[in-house]
């Protein structure tokens, strides 16, 4: 009985709200693919980094080392469906933030709060992958953190092109939390 009881709980559920996921799934469908795109790019580049890093270890003899970069399918595997799942999880959360505060208060759309919640996921990915580039077509170490403050003043020139007023109010923002970081 409590299986049945279950499974009827999860239809309930997936009526109420399946239809709307859905369709916010349908509204971020470039983004979404966007990221599962660099997803797959990360993969690709963390592979051949640790490739270079293992033959690197492998010439100088640093069994640790080697044993560290040593190419493990199942490991990378589960890194990858793990960050999938991490950016659905992303724009589902902005999504339902979205209907459940911003719009109502008249804030914005659900679509905007999803696509800025899967924009930040999809910097850091970005800054990953650059770091990854970096070391295997330069042997340079590129600390993502670099890469994430270089994309995020990239963003607020972009809202500054778009609307001053928005630029202005993130820069702000930014260097309020820089701050109180110091």
């Amino acid at each position: 009985m409590g299986m049945d009881s279950n499974l009827g709980n999860k239809g309930v559920v997936w009526a109420a709200f399946g239809g709307e996921m859905i369709s916010v799934a349908f509204e971020l469908r470039y983004m979404i693919l966007f990221s599962i795109i660099l997803i797959l790019a990360d993969f690709w580049w963390g592979h051949s980094d640790s490739m270079k890093r293992y033959h690197e270890a492998e010439r100088i003899g640093d069994r640790v080392l080697m044993e560290k970069y040593k190419w493990r399918k199942s490991r990378a595997i589960r890194r990858t469906v793990s960050k999938f799942i991490d950016y659905s999880t992303y724009w589902l959360i902005g999504a339902f933030m979205g209907m459940a505060i911003t719009e109502p208060l008249g804030w914005g759309g659900h679509f905007y709060v999803a696509a800025f919640v899967l924009l930040l996921g999809c910097l850091a990915e970005i800054a990953s992958i650059v770091g990854h580039v970096f070391y295997v077509k330069y042997g340079i170490e590129v600390k993502v953190v670099d890469v994430l403050k270089w994309l995020w003043r990239f963003v607020i020139g972009v809202f500054k092109a778009k609307g001053q007023q928005i630029g202005e109010a993130m820069e702000e923002a930014s260097n309020s939390i820089k701050g109180k970081e110091e």
